[in-house]
């Protein structure tokens, strides 16, 4: 996995916690040794505040992000990062 791969995640945590003011999130990406399989979770610091939103997820193969060369298309794991922002939120994806 590209070192660039890694600070893609903390760039997204980044832009989520710029994009909540209502209560903390706690942003957690899971990527086990020799698996292709990331989790990226989203929810509240503060689940049983009334502006919390409900925990989300994704756990999706890394190899969708990347060419047969190995080149991450970062469009494309943004495109799942924004779906889960998204999905967090309540906002649907075909507003935007």
């Amino acid at each position: 996995i590209s070192p660039n791969f890694h600070e893609l995640f903390f760039s997204c945590a980044l832009l989520m916690q710029g994009s909540f003011n209502s209560t903390g999130l706690v942003i957690s990406s899971k990527l086990p040794r020799f698996s292709d399989m990331y989790t990226l979770s989203i929810s509240s610091s503060e689940p049983k505040s009334i502006s919390a939103g409900k925990p989300v997820q994704f756990t999706k193969s890394v190899t969708k992000w990347f060419t047969k060369d190995g080149i991450l298309v970062e469009g494309l794991f943004w495109k799942d990062v924004n779906g889960l922002i998204n999905q967090y939120t309540g906002e649907s994806s075909k507003n935007k």
